[in-house]
């Protein structure tokens, strides 16, 4: 076999030999590339620091005056010299955290709320009629609104925080991008400071979410499930929140790791930049 071969300038002085390539396929995983080297200890080590620096992990082995290495790589060894053609080892996890929320901020109560204080509030505010409601629970009074037939979700309100119940316990979907490449690929993602939201599909366009993982995600909830504003116009806008960027660099390795972590959920339009 020629000596000139993959990551070998020249022929390191004839002292070390490609002598074998294996590709293994494994349906979780992914691939793995195996590259196996042959010759003398000074070509062997050289070859090992020089695939180390892509990211290979090596085993080597000697015997009498022979060494033998094994490179394996998580990707394509052929993409090293073009660090724009690298794909990197991407992993998504979707998820689903549990919160607790306020009964106060159930979309349908604030709904009436802003209906009720509409209809007979005059100097009358959404707050003030919580303080009531609060009120009128801890000095043991009997609900003090009329109609509560009318706003319902108002008069449960009152019955919940009777029976000291507070909060409600709901699910929030949870968005994870996981993935690896080397210290060559130049596509790595930019810590953002400024918080932002992104829309389902401005999220999916910005991010390439796969269409396996797109076939996931929630569907916008209805505009009768979204917070408002005193004056009925819509507070949240149902997004994804990225909330969380984390990068690890192995400087052994010379490799990345890259998480992004967004939260959806009806997030407040005027604290976040809406993307």
């Amino acid at each position: 076999m020629s000596k000139t071969h993959l990551f070998s300038p020249a022929t390191l002085a004839a002292q070390c030999d490609l002598v074998d390539t294996r590709l293994l396929t494994d349906p979780v995983n992914g691939s793995t590339w195996v590259y196996t080297y042959e010759g003398s200890e000074w070509g062997v080590q050289l070859m090992a620091a020089t695939v180390l620096a892509y990211g290979a992990k090596t085993e080597t082995t000697a015997n009498g005056g022979k060494c033998r290495m094994v490179a394996t790589f998580a990707k394509d060894p052929t993409t090293a010299s073009n660090p724009a053609a690298e794909v990197p080892i991407e992993r998504w996890d979707l998820d689903e955290e549990l919160v607790q929320i306020s009964i106060w901020a159930i979309p349908e109560v604030i709904r009436q709320l802003n209906a009720y204080v509409a209809l007979f509030g005059s100097g009358l505010t959404p707050s003030k009629l919580k303080k009531q409601i609060t009120d009128a629970v801890q000095n043991g009074e009997d609900y003090p609104l009329i109609d509560r037939d009318g706003y319902p979700a108002v008069y449960r309100v009152y019955n919940k925080l009777v029976n000291n119940v507070e909060y409600y316990e709901t699910k929030r979907p949870v968005l994870s991008k996981i993935r690896t490449y080397t210290d060559a690929y130049p596509s790595r993602t930019q810590v953002v400071q400024r918080e932002t939201v992104y829309k389902t599909p401005s999220l999916i366009s910005n991010f390439s979410v796969p269409v396996a993982i797109q076939n996931t995600l929630p569907i916008d909830p209805t505009d009768a499930e979204t917070p408002v504003n005193t004056d009925g116009t819509l507070a949240g806008v149902w997004s994804w929140k990225l909330r969380g960027v984390r990068l690890s660099y192995n400087r052994a390795t010379a490799r990345w790791e890259e998480s992004l972590t967004w939260a959806f959920a009806a997030w407040d339009k005027d604290l976040y930049l809406v993307v």
